[in-house]
């Protein structure tokens, strides 16, 4: 009898070993999954932010050509909106440095963050377009007198 009660317990004893190893092989999968995923959202938000900081870039960079040669009357508006770009950008590049510099364990609040800075500057951004193409049509009609 007590022979059976051993081999009852070792036999038990080899499968909760078992167990134990495969619940230990699917939580380290699960916790590269997880991480892939982190990887896979900083990499998507990232480029978001970056292909706005282009955006930004390029409107600032039309803006500046506009400033050097355009009239006086233009140039305040443009400074103005020069200023504002700048601001814009700004605010993307801080959100790019904390994705960046952001653990596994901070993700979370960085990733709304980051959202939320992209979804606001966009909106400025659009709202800062419409003005910069009056701006810069005017401009450009001056420059053709």
């Amino acid at each position: 009898m007590n022979k059976i009660i051993y081999v009852a317990a070792l036999a038990s004893l080899l499968g909760f070993t078992q167990c134990s190893k495969s619940t230990e092989n699917n939580v380290s999968e699960t916790q590269e999954e997880i991480v892939e995923d982190i990887q896979k959202e900083k990499a998507e938000v990232a480029q978001d932010l970056r292909a706005l900081r282009d955006d930004i870039n390029n409107r600032l960079d039309k803006v500046s050509k506009k400033l050097e040669k355009g009239n006086i009357e233009v140039k305040e508006d443009l400074n103005n909106l020069k200023e504002r770009l700048t601001e814009q950008r700004d605010k993307v590049e801080a959100s790019l440095d904390k994705i960046s510099n952001s653990s596994d364990e901070t993700w979370d609040d960085i990733q709304q963050s980051s959202r939320n800075t992209v979804d606001e500057v966009k909106l400025e951004f659009q709202k800062l377009g419409e003005r910069i193409d009056l701006a810069l049509e005017d401009n450009s009609e001056d420059d053709d007198k």
